[in-house]
């Protein structure tokens, strides 16, 4: 599973996860008095199905997984009780703006559902070769409650984090975020940010690893407690020309 990268192992790992706790949850609205639920998860290699089963006092629930694009788990059967209905509001609505555009709308659905989350992808990175399509994306997701958008940014007229000789007032988009995760602390209720990155050259998107790497962003001497932790991020990058490897490997879903 990634050849030498461990990074799709530990996607993987995360996405089982969240179906897990899902399974385990709806589970426990079932709950009899028990206080435990057994867990069991099984892989079939013949068909490339992943079972998760949840028993409580004597009541099965389970759940069929496979993969889709860039290996990400999928439910084979819906899932919609389980998914933030925020997910697949924005799947809607951007249908709504471009009709038959979407060749994969359940697997955007899903991917939304882990960026809400919080906890499967950290960040979320959805690449596509329509500009107009991920700035409408970015446009509902920033009007839904709890997420904060940030449009139209051009990695290559706009520093993505200061460098150790910028001022220290120097604009950059590393801060711009945590700027608005910080005034969340304070006021309002937004835990998730959506960002739109415009890359028209492959200079562009050479700009963008390190702020869509699913690592906290760290500048020099900086610590672990002003790091940009990415889980609650996302970011739609429109590409135009090919996508460079590097950016394709941190890629959640190309739509």
């Amino acid at each position: 599973c990634g050849e030498g990268d461990i990074r799709p192992l530990v996607r993987y790992l995360r996405m089982l996860s969240f179906y897990i706790h899902a399974l385990a949850s709806s589970s426990k609205q079932l709950d009899h008095g028990v206080s435990g639920i057994d867990i069991s998860v099984s892989f079939d290699a013949s068909t490339n199905i992943t079972t998760v089963t949840a028993e409580n006092n004597g009541d099965e629930q389970s759940l069929q997984l496979k993969p889709g694009s860039f290996q990400n788990l999928y439910p084979i059967t819906s899932m919609s009780m389980m998914l933030d209905s925020r997910a697949s509001h924005t799947v809607a609505e951007l249908q709504k703006l471009h009709p038959n555009k979407l060749q994969n709308p359940l697997e955007l659905s899903q991917i939304i559902g882990f960026y809400v989350a919080r906890t499967v992808l950290a960040p979320t990175v959805i690449l596509s070769h329509d500009r107009q399509l991920i700035g409408d994306l970015i446009k509902i997701l920033s009007q839904l409650d709890g997420v904060r958008g940030i449009c139209d940014i051009d990695p290559t007229g706009y520093k993505m984090m200061k460098s150790l000789y910028d001022a220290s007032d120097t604009p950059n988009l590393r801060d711009d975020i945590l700027q608005i995760l910080h005034d969340n602390k304070t006021s309002a209720s937004t835990n998730c940010v959506a960002v739109e990155l415009v890359c028209r050259t492959t200079d562009a998107q050479l700009q963008i690893r390190e702020i869509i790497e699913d690592t906290p962003s760290m500048t020099a001497f900086s610590t672990e407690r002003s790091a940009l932790h990415k889980d609650g991020l996302l970011f739609g990058v429109f590409v135009e020309g090919e996508i460079t490897p590097e950016i394709k490997s941190r890629a959640s879903l190309v739509i």
